[in-house]
Parts: structure tokens; sequence; C-alpha cells
């Protein structure tokens, strides 16, 4: 059972979630029904020139290079490059958060194909790029009904025509990044991930997640997908908690 909730890409809930998702199906939410808002069709996503295409940051014009910005090159990322959709602030934070915590995951969909128009189409000897979710641990899955990431990299992934890859496997079960200090959350991801049996050598990796805070998360995957071999490892996230926010 636990590795299907690992395995599965599709949405399912616990027996004290199926409640709630009624709920949510008989009388959807204002947040819901913001996919297809004035709000929701007149945002837009930030244009690459906003930020850094590293770190992912704010800068201003000609702040930063490919190499990437003043905050960056002193602290190098593991991975080459990075692309958001805006910032971790209103309305992107409520909507993630409704996401999130609130089980409307049919953001999913609308946030994974946002990013598959701003993703670049790579690619490598291999063949084409691949598309791997940030891992959930299936107890915090089986209690929230479903992974969002995997399902923002399964939206991402079908546009773009790439195969979803599930590369890495969340073995423990640790307290959620959001409710630490930044200071424990390296130590928090110790031992956390494990690389599974899928092959990501000579490849080209697109990492999805649904924010970056101190990208301790995002690093932990890309040093486990270095080690399995992979060409060039991109991240892909829905917002980007600014420093000092």
């Amino acid at each position: 059972m636990n590795s299907w909730l690992r395995q599965s890409g599709t949405v399912l809930r616990a027996p004290w979630a199926w409640g709630r998702g009624l709920v949510d199906e008989l009388f959807p939410s204002i947040c819901v029904t913001a996919l297809d808002s004035d709000a929701g069709r007149r945002w837009l996503a930030e244009g690459p020139g906003r930020y850094c295409p590293r770190c992912g940051i704010l800068c201003g014009p000609y702040a930063a290079s490919a190499r990437g910005c003043a905050a960056c090159l002193k602290k190098p990322v593991p991975w080459q490059r990075l692309v958001r959709l805006g910032s971790y602030q209103a309305p992107l934070d409520g909507w993630i958060r409704d996401m999130k915590f609130r089980g409307h995951w049919t953001w999913a969909a609308w946030f994974g194909s946002r990013l598959a128009q701003a993703v670049p189409a790579d690619g490598s000897a291999a063949g084409p790029a691949i598309v791997c979710p940030v891992p959930l641990h299936w107890w915090r899955r089986c209690g929230r009904g479903y992974n969002q990431a995997h399902l923002i990299a399964q939206a991402l992934a079908s546009a773009r025509g790439w195969p979803v890859v599930q590369a890495l496997r969340r073995v423990r079960h640790r307290p959620a990044q959001s409710t630490l200090p930044m200071a424990q959350r390296v130590a928090n991801l110790r031992g956390v991930f494990r690389l599974s049996q899928t092959e990501v050598r000579g490849r080209t990796v697109w990492l999805v997640d649904d924010v970056k805070t101190t990208g301790a998360t995002l690093s932990a995957c890309t040093h486990l997908l270095k080690r399995a071999g992979a060409a060039q490892i991109n991240v892909a996230v829905v917002a980007v908690a600014e420093p000092g926010r």
C-alpha cells in the first residue's frame, strides 16, 4: 500500500479527507472558481528578465547573468537554471496555500501549464528532457490526498510531451520545512531522500516543486540526481520566497 502511494500519480484522499473533498465538490470556494475568474485570467507570470536565472530571486535589469546574481555567485546553487512564475506573495501565495492545505488540487494543473510556457525546450543526447517532482512522504500524502508537486509536474510534462519520472523517494517523515527556522532546514532533510531505480544518466532533468524558500529541499534532491548521473538539472517552481520576506 505504501509503495502504491509513493508511485501513483493520481489524487487519493484518506478516509478522513473524503468529507472535506465532498464539501469542496458540492460548494466550490471562491479560491477554486478564481481559476476562471477575471483575476486568474489577467494574472501573468513574470518574464525571465525580472529574476535571477540561477537562484530565482528578484533582481533589477542587467543585475544577473546566466551564471547568477550577486547573491548566488557568493553561494553557488547546485542546479543549472531556475524557472518560476512569480514571488511568493499575493495573489500567488494564496493560490498555493489553497492547493496545498485546502484540498484545491486543480490549481496544480493550472500552475503546471503556466510553467510549461516558461520552460525552454531542453534535451540531451539521451533523449528529451524528463520531469521529476519533489517527492512527498507517503504519510503526508495520505493525509493530503495527493502530492501537489507531482500534479504540477504532470501538467508541465503533458504540455511539453516529456515523461514524468519519479527518480526520488522520500523515505523519512520529518516536520514540514515551513514549520522550521531557516537554520534548521538543511539538517531536517538529512537522510530524507533516496534515489529510485529510474535511469536518469545523461538526461536533462527538470526538478519540480511548488515553492522555493531556502532551496534546501531542491539542493538535497539535486545532489542525488547528480549522483545518479544526470547531465543537467534545472528547477521549475511556482513561486520563490524573496529573502527577508
